[in-house]
């Protein structure tokens, strides 16, 4: 079931599939996103609208990429013979930036106060306050320094007087 924690916006046309299981306090997610192979989604997170999350890829060395030819709901193949359930959901730690339009596929963890450009396609990890973009996204810049960055992995974004005081 899902949990969903304090302080919540989530905009008109949201869709979540049944594999989401919590949304952290404070998050915002834009109108039109979708949300599909994902556990979690951190708290204080920006997703504008439009976004794509877990999406799922079609198996490459099949002879054809329809499903029809590897899902037996379809009526061509008596057994399925690739299961996406086996493919690890995507996971969007805490304070995390999404810009609209983009799409981040399946079995990825987007890193603590990361920021995603405008229209990237996420086929990789991000690692923890980077700053990626493009297609396929790639590293811009790192927001921090390394060692302010060690020091933010520890805020605890369940105490909001822990994030207060480190803005000054």
């Amino acid at each position: 079931e899902l949990s969903l924690e304090s302080s919540l916006i989530i905009e008109e046309n949201v869709k979540f599939s049944d594999k989401l299981n919590s949304i952290g306090k404070g998050t915002y997610i834009g109108s039109g996103t979708v949300i599909g192979n994902c556990d979690r989604i951190g708290k204080y997170c920006s997703i504008s609208k439009d976004v794509k999350i877990g999406m799922s890829n079609h198996p490459l060395n099949f002879v054809s990429t329809s499903p029809r030819f590897y899902l037996s709901k379809y009526g061509k193949v008596s057994k399925n013979l690739f299961n996406h359930s086996m493919i690890d959901s995507t996971i969007i730690e805490d304070d995390v930036l999404i810009s609209s339009n983009v799409v981040i596929m399946e079995g990825l963890r987007i890193g603590q106060g990361s920021v995603i450009g405008a229209g990237a396609i996420v086929t990789k990890d991000v690692n923890p306050y980077s700053i990626v973009a493009g297609v396929p996204a790639k590293l811009i810049r790192f927001r921090f320094p390394q060692n302010k960055i060690k020091k933010l992995m520890k805020l605890n974004f369940d105490d909001d007087d822990d994030i207060l005081n480190q803005l000054n």
